[in-house]
């Protein structure tokens, strides 16, 4: 498996729409697949004989690895964000002995501590979706389906 990256400790706004352009870029590359790969599996049930099993085995081939390499490439930003919870909730159970009153310090914390999971979000999924972007463009140019 390829090697993966380690999520950064916080995502921009910019890596929220590469997040956002990406998922519709495998949207479009999907339907376009599937267009282009609906007419193949009705050629080889309507005859058997000329049936493109190189492309009909690939459709299933490919989709577990597809997901095998996003669940990898997307586990070390899963494990940061279960840091990030465990980090939170170890110290959202101490109450605090000074300083702000304690319910506003709280909410602060809360605030902080959301904002960091939404930022470890965005990097997950942005990993985990990689392979499957790769994988799904990547047929959609070698099918050069225009649908």
């Amino acid at each position: 498996m390829p090697r993966t990256r380690r999520p950064r400790s916080k995502a921009t706004a910019a890596d929220a729409f590469v997040l956002a352009t990406t998922s519709a870029e495998l949207a479009l590359a999907s339907l376009r697949v599937v267009n282009a790969r609906t007419p193949m599996i009705a050629q080889a049930i309507h005859d058997p004989a000329r049936g493109n099993y190189a492309e009909l085995t690939r459709m299933v081939s490919e989709k577990p690895l597809a997901f095998a390499r996003g669940a990898h490439a997307a586990g070390p930003a899963w494990l940061a964000m279960a840091a990030e919870s465990n980090r939170y909730l170890t110290q959202a159970w101490k109450a605090p002995s000074w300083g702000l009153d304690p319910a506003l310090d709280a909410s602060f914390g809360a605030l902080a501590f959301w904002g960091r999971m939404m930022s470890l979000g965005v990097a997950w999924q942005s990993a985990m979706l990689a392979p499957l972007h790769a994988a799904a463009t990547a047929n959609a140019r070698r099918l050069g389906s225009r649908s």
